[in-house]
């Protein structure tokens, strides 16, 4: 099967290029608000359609080569909203325990007070060198996974939530690891003679 690309006879202009991805990002903060007043029976659908709109954000941007800094921003903390939104409203509902609650979260705790060390400090070269990991793939996947069972049954196998928890714990690493590392290295002391 022949790799997908844009068709060569439609230009695309930046602005909607970008506007796409990112549409697809912001639409999981609009889901995520949306998830403590939906009804029950609504919830499952919210769940679904931002695990889409996570799973097609990243792809279209790299398809319509329109990866951008505001992309790259708007993506996690989309993530980070829906996550927090999901979760505090099964803590509230007592769906939820909080220890859980707490081990699902870390990776999503590590990220939020790395992209605020960002913001604040303006070490925009920073940000853009912090890539999604494998870890942090895997561990959104599990985190969809256990979403769903959270909402559909009210209870998650213990299983899932350790998975979920351990893959968390695995991507917060990972990010601390990829945080300090871009360190900037400080320059050696010049000795004079």
């Amino acid at each position: 099967m022949p790799p997908l690309t844009p068709h060569p006879r439609r230009a695309v202009t930046v602005w909607t290029a970008s506007s796409v991805p990112n549409a697809l990002s912001a639409a999981r903060i609009v889901l995520g608000a949306a998830f403590p007043f939906a009804s029950p029976e609504w919830r499952i659908w919210l769940v679904a359609a931002a695990a889409l709109s996570d799973a097609f954000d990243g792809l279209l941007a790299r398809l319509l080569r329109a990866e951008s800094d505001a992309g790259r921003l708007l993506d996690p903390v989309a993530d980070k909203v829906f996550a927090l939104a999901l979760f505090g409203t099964l803590l509230y509902e007592g769906t939820l325990h909080p220890l859980w609650a707490l081990g699902l979260l870390l990776r999503d705790a590590f990220v939020l007070i790395g992209m605020t060390w960002v913001i604040l400090h303006r070490d925009w070269a920073r940000g853009r060198r912090m890539y999604p990991s494998r870890a942090g793939k895997l561990t959104t996947v599990a985190h969809f996974g256990v979403f769903g069972a959270l909402v559909i049954w009210g209870a998650a196998p213990l299983w899932a939530l350790a998975l979920a928890t351990a893959l968390s714990a695995a991507a917060a690493l990972d990010y601390a690891r990829q945080f300090f590392r871009n360190e900037p290295e400080a320059e050696a002391p010049v000795i004079e003679p």
